[in-house]
């Protein structure tokens, strides 16, 4: 028989034991700078539930390769075409205001800025009421019901014969539009290793360049259009009709990996334990108020929320910028087709930035900064080269699409540090409401009586260059901070690095798991 004393020792390393790992597990739901939250710990996310059963579970390198593949198969062409067709539906206003719109609907220049900051008020006013829709039912459907509501708004501007009309019909198709990008960042998050997601977020953003090369070719055969029915119309219905039956894809596509049919259990499996890693979670359909006030405190959410509200400024050119190139002495179908060179810029910069992310672990905000200072460059030509150079002015408003790289690389941000599903949506959400603001304010700066240069909308483009180039450095220093912060309190208490099952599905935040650590 053992000693008491025997006993007593043996009964004292188990309590030690068993209070280690509480305080181990206590850390994973508790670590944060404020207050500890609880809600709804300890319970790993229910799609994921099942599929995460078998403990032994192993695959190979060959297998992850594979599944990565049939994701991009099938994941990818489904959010680059939709991108690109929302972009479309966003910008046919443009094209149709070359081709006599705004004659034959009685408008002028202010009402015109007006249609777009309409737009995004739509944008504006969805944000929270989709942000809290899209968690409660399947993101596909979401998707779906979307893209019909969106299509039917591009198809009926068609009808309208008054600017009263085109700003309704503009002002929901906002609202329909709203969560798109939000989606797609979820979508995202959920499919695809963190290392894996500035790629794929630039490859899927980069079809809005492919949009505007597609647009202007649209746009010039639609304009040789001579009949009864005016031109501008026509362009409405054929990108309307495109979308809404591009937009019925989405019934066939899964709502995650662990119902996606084109994998078989295994490889839904596999597809799970990719983004283990990435301690982001799957998807969750409670809707945690802790999380969502964590969003509103962070100070990462906050420095994201404000690089993209200051960086939407610099996106009235996009609406402009068939307007400014007609201005420099360019016949309208020409002004459309010297429109193209903005989206191959567009898709250049996704190219060369995805590349310098593949080779940089970190350094997405130094390549985003890199960007914003190439537009910079294009915003100085326009302002600064005398009206006798066309030409140069004209490769000035081509080089003003170097910025969207450095605004797609910060929402792979979202997808990468973000964690936590109410967490991610209202993060999404925020961002959102501040991309809006920036659109709303952005066409006011281009005013119509500065054609065709609209100097003040491209001095303000300079300044909001800078601005979001400070904000960049300011970002990285924060996450290296924080990761530095986190090292740290792990050597100095190894205990807390303690894993619990599952850890990385149980819909946990960044600030509540020590082992996250922020990419930049």
């Amino acid at each position: 028989m053992p000693s008491s004393e025997t006993a007593h020792s043996r009964s004292s390393i188990e309590k030690s034991a068993s209070s280690s790992e509480l305080k181990a597990e206590a850390s994973i739901k508790d670590f944060a700078t404020e207050k500890p939250t609880t809600e709804g710990v300890g319970a790993v996310d229910v799609v994921a539930d099942e599929l995460l059963v078998d403990d032994e579970f192993t695959f190979t390198d060959k297998e992850a390769r594979k599944v990565l593949w049939k994701i991009d198969f099938v994941m990818m062409p489904v959010m680059c075409i939709t991108y690109m067709i929302q972009y479309l539906d966003k910008t046919a206003l443009s094209y149709a205001a070359l081709y006599g719109m705004k004659s034959d609907t009685h408008i002028d220049g202010h009402i015109y800025s007006s249609m777009t900051t309409l737009f995004y008020i739509g944008y504006l006013v969805a944000q929270y009421p989709a942000a809290y829709i899209m968690q409660k039912v399947p993101l596909s459907l979401f998707i779906l019901i979307d893209v019909i509501l969106w299509s039917a708004m591009v198809c009926l501007m068609a009808a309208c014969r008054n600017g009263s009309s085109l700003l309704a019909l503009r002002f929901l198709a906002g609202v329909f539009e709203a969560s798109i990008t939000p989606a797609f960042i979820n979508i995202t998050a959920m499919w695809y290793k963190r290392d894996e997601q500035p790629m794929r977020t630039l490859c899927w953003y980069a079809f809005n360049g492919v949009a505007q090369i597609i647009g202007s070719i649209l746009s010039y055969g639609l304009g040789h259009i001579h009949h009864k029915i005016a031109s501008w119309r026509y362009i409405f219905i054929v990108i309307g009709l495109m979308s809404l039956v591009w937009g019925l894809v989405f019934v066939y596509v899964p709502s995650n990996p662990a119902k996606a049919r084109f994998l078989s259990p295994r490889e839904q499996r596999i597809a799970l334990e990719r983004v283990r890693d990435n301690r982001t979670g799957l998807e969750n359909k409670t809707f945690k108020l802790s999380q969502a006030w964590e969003a509103f405190r962070d100070p990462q959410v906050i420095l994201i929320t404000l690089f993209t509200g200051i960086c939407m400024i610099t996106n009235g050119i996009g609406v402009f910028s068939t307007l400014i190139i007609n201005g420099l002495g360019y016949g309208e179908l020409k002004s459309a087709i010297l429109n193209m060179p903005l989206g191959a810029i567009e898709v250049a910069a996704m190219i060369v930035s995805g590349i310098l992310c593949k080779i940089c672990k970190n350094g997405r905000l130094l390549i985003g900064a890199l960007c914003s200072c190439l537009n910079l460059v294009g915003c100085l030509m326009i302002w600064k080269i005398p009206q006798s150079n066309p030409y140069g002015r004209l490769v000035g408003v081509w080089f003003t699409m170097w910025v969207p790289a450095a605004s797609a690389l910060l929402l792979s941000l979202i997808s990468s540090n973000v964690a936590g599903y109410t967490k991610k949506s209202v993060t999404n959400a925020t961002v959102f409401v501040f991309y809006s603001l920036g659109n709303i304010i952005a066409p006011q700066l281009f005013k119509s009586g500065q054609t065709p240069e609209y100097i003040e909308g491209i001095q303000a483009m300079v300044v909001a260059l800078c601005l979001i180039m400070a904000i960049a450095f300011i970002l990285i220093g924060y996450y290296l901070y924080e990761n530095k912060r986190r090292d740290a309190l792990m050597a100095n208490d190894p205990s807390i690095a303690y894993s619990v099952k599952n850890e990385e599905f149980m819909d946990l935040t960044d600030r509540e798991q020590i082992k996250f650590r922020y990419r930049w």
